[in-house]
């Protein structure tokens, strides 16, 4: 069934996860202000250095940490705007060199508002590059 409310974030970074669980809630302060949500962090089993190096981009495989963000309160009217609000989070994790894919309902409103978000077209990041 879908879920408006819901997203998973899968994100590429080399950062510990204390400080992505700080950088995301002070981004949840910033940008859902308006909102009653939850953003989890995991680590994610399926992580493998060694996918980093390979093409076509694997997400899950190169995602060291995934995010879960949901809404508290199932609110009609809101829908938009927190859908909206999670393009504008996926556009800041991203501004800092972080691939960021995002797992959605909406993952149209995610590649409008951002530009990119993985496909079996478009499988690589924008300015993914690979190290040798």
């Amino acid at each position: 069934m879908p879920d408006p409310y819901f997203c998973k974030l899968y994100v590429d970074t080399d950062e510990e996860i204390l400080e992505l669980q700080g950088l995301l809630k002070k981004l949840e302060f910033d940008i859902f202000n308006e909102f009653s949500i939850e953003i989890i962090v995991y680590r994610n089993e399926d992580f493998k250095e060694m996918a980093r190096r390979l093409v076509p981009y694997s997400f899950i495989e190169c995602s060291r940490y995934y995010v879960e963000v949901g809404t508290l309160k199932e609110v009609p009217e809101y829908i938009l705007g927190f859908q909206s609000a999670v393009a504008t989070l996926v556009s800041s994790l991203r501004s800092e060199k972080r691939f960021i894919t995002v797992s959605c309902d909406f993952e149209d409103i995610i590649v409008n508002k951002t530009g990119w978000n993985w496909t079996r077209d478009t499988p690589e990041p924008p300015e993914r590059t690979l190290c040798e």
